[in-house]
């Protein structure tokens, strides 16, 4: 785990609309042994950045997550401070899958407000 690549994803600034730099950290963290450290960076990465979608990198953190899992208290905690697109977008897409709950509590009641 990297303390650098913390850094990296939450100091992260696009250079003149380029996001690309960002893709590349994302590979960095789901090839690591636990991409799970680094969910609490990348929601405050969302957070830093609360109507984008990274010209379209944030997606890949978004796939990421969903793929390894064990998102979803973390998902709660940045919604409920913060909410924004990513993590609202997140939401839609559990409750589409026909989850009602996110770590207990009502997906339905966070999205309507």
């Amino acid at each position: 785990m990297s303390r650098v690549l913390i850094d990296r994803i939450l100091n992260f600034e696009p250079l003149e609309g380029d996001w690309r730099e960002l893709e590349t950290i994302f590979e960095n963290v789901f090839s690591s042994k636990n991409p799970e450290f680094y969910y609490p960076a990348i929601f405050g990465l969302f957070e830093k950045y609360p109507s984008e979608d990274g010209a379209g990198v944030f997606w890949s953190a978004l796939h990421g997550m969903e793929r390894v899992g064990n998102y979803e208290a973390e998902l709660l905690r940045c919604f409920r401070r913060y909410p924004n697109e990513m993590s609202r977008i997140m939401l839609i897409r559990m409750r589409n899958s026909g989850l009602a709950n996110v770590a207990g509590f009502p997906i339905e009641q966070l999205i309507s407000s």
